[in-house]
Order: C-alpha cells, then structure tokens, then sequence
C-alpha cells in the first residue's frame, strides 16, 4: 500500500528506527489470549510492551532519538517532561549513548513508584507545577535559554518512527489482523503504529481509546484541529492525560479509523479482566483498549484484533486498591 502523508511524516523513519534500536529492545511476542477471546468474542491478540524494557513501549522511541542525536547534540545535555513512563525511557536510554547530562521535569503529583525509578538511571529530576502542561512548558523554557536538546514524549519524528516498530512486528507475526487498538495519550504511539500498518495492508482498521477525561484524539479528529492543551479532568488512567499532540494529529487524521473514550469504572473492569485472565498486572493507561471492547463501543465480534498493552509501572498497592 503506498500512504502518502505528503511531507508530514515519511513511513521509511520507521524501518530506518527498527535498525537502531533492535540490539537495544526487547522484540516483543504477540499471544493469543482465550481468556479476553471469550470475553469479548473477538480473537484476541495481545502484544504486550508492558514487558518492555523499562517496563513500557516509550523506551523504543526515547531510544530512537536519542541514538540519532550528535555528539554536539547530545553533549549540550537532554531535557524532556513527563508523567512518568517517557521520563524513565529517556533516563534510561541516556545511559546507553553516553550518558549525558539528563533533566526531566515532572509534576508534583508524579506517581512515586514511577519516579523512584527514573532515579535509578541517574537523571537530575524537577518537580514542576500541578501538570503535565506546566512542567512540559517550564522544560522548554529550559531548554530553550540554556541551548540544550529536547526529547519529545510524542511530537517528534525519530521519536514516533520509534514506536512505530510496535506496529512492523504485530504486521509481521499476524498479517491478517483485522483491527489494532491503541491507547491515546499525546499520539505518538497511535501516529507510529497506524503509519507502520497502514503502509502495509489496505485493510487493517487503527482504532484509538482514551479516557474521558482527556478526550483530546476524540475531540481533534471530531474538530479537524489539534487540541493539544484541553481541560483535562482526574482519571486513573494518568498516563493518557495530556493534549493530543500537532503532528500526530496531522499523521492520525490520515490514519486512524476511529476513536472511543471509556470511563475509570470501565477501565477498573479491564484490568481484572487482564489479571484474572492473563495474568497481567498492567497500569490503567494500557486497559483502555480492552475497556472499549468490553464496553462494546469498538465493534469487533469475530474479527482477529491485536490490543497493544502499553506499560506495566504501576505501585502494587495502588493498583490492589483499584482492582480489590
């Protein structure tokens, strides 16, 4: 299939990341669940980046930058804010090329468990404002007056070619499948993996989830603009909690089928289903997609659908208190 994204993005990035990052990743399996089958009465695939390194699917894109960057580039120190999984991807990758000198801005209710892992990689970590919005913005004022090099959780290139690797390899192992279903936070992840199926098969369907509480995919392909600072609400599900981002609005407007946002109470009913089922103690944010399903706000009886499990970094006892 020939995808024209114009001068958007070029589908080639993706193959080019595939062959820097490979000795770096884990290549994932694709399962087939019988369990969420029966549930759900499609045949479930599930490919499980929450046994990624790290623990979730963001190292594939932080490495991706990171080992495009030049010396000069990477000398000058990296910079990114997060929630949470793409701070630890970038601490992470940072020791892989290097290691330079690494700041990352968080907010002051990033959840402890994540952040006393993105310490173990050495980073200098600032707690910035009640947001993500605020310590994204108050790292690109960083940035900007000290010169240094950004890493973008969702709006970069090299970073969305990265996670598009995600999809080359369901594609690989499961040429036939019928739907794939993404979890939305900036749109990174979606933007890679619609450009990396849609190149190869005419009929693949990309359907994108998200909380109601950040319905910034939804809103933006219902609008036809990007919304990239929405008002955002609390949600279990705090690693979908952002804007969605211009450039993967301007690739999934290309790429993606649909959009659905499920509720806390449905994704809470995902996740049991994944550990009762599977076995999986997965975080809020990668249950969205088995929420819709469930829900039946995606329509996939029958069809062979791959749901992308996207991280795995959640506190024990947060996460009993949310299935118990």
């Amino acid at each position: 299939m020939k995808l024209d994204l114009g001068d958007v993005f070029d589908a080639s990035e993706i193959w080019s990341a595939r062959n820097r990052i490979k000795q770096y990743i884990h290549r994932t399996p694709l399962f087939h669940s019988d369990s969420l089958s029966k549930l759900t009465g499609s045949k479930i695939y599930v490919k499980p980046e929450c046994w990624q390194k790290c623990g979730c699917f963001k190292v594939r894109g932080a490495i991706s930058h990171v080992s495009s960057l030049t010396e000069e580039e990477k000398n000058k120190g990296l910079v990114t804010a997060s929630s949470g999984n793409h701070a630890l991807a970038v601490a992470y990758a940072s020791t892989l090329f290097g290691k330079p000198p690494t700041r990352i801005y968080v907010p002051e209710n990033a959840d402890p468990s994540k952040v006393k892992k993105i310490l173990q990689w050495g980073p200098e970590l600032v707690y910035h404002g009640d947001s993500f919005f605020e310590a994204y913005t108050e790292a690109r004022r960083y940035t900007e007056e000290n010169d240094a090099t950004f890493v973008h959780s969702h709006g970069d290139p090299k970073v969305i070619a990265g996670q598009g690797t995600i999809g080359l390899e369901v594609m690989e192992d499961l040429p036939d499948v019928d739907a794939i279903i993404v979890p939305i936070g900036g749109g990174g992840l979606i933007s890679g993996i619609s450009v990396a199926a849609k190149t190869i098969s005419d009929t693949v369907r990309i359907v994108g989830v998200e909380p109601s509480a950040a319905p910034g995919a939804y809103t933006s392909l219902r609008d036809g603009v990007a919304h990239e600072e929405i008002e955002i609400k609390e949600s279990i599900a705090d690693g979908l909690l952002g804007g969605f981002g211009s450039l993967p609005f301007q690739i999934c407007s290309k790429t993606v089928d649909e959009t659905h946002l499920v509720e806390d109470s449905e994704i809470i009913e995902a996740m049991r289903a994944f550990q009762r089922g599977e076995q999986l103690m997965v975080e809020a944010a990668s249950s969205v997609g088995l929420a819709a399903l469930m829900t039946e706000k995606v329509q996939a009886r029958g069809e062979k659908v791959v749901l992308v499990v996207t991280s795995r970094n959640i506190d024990a006892a947060k996460y009993n208190q949310l299935i118990g």
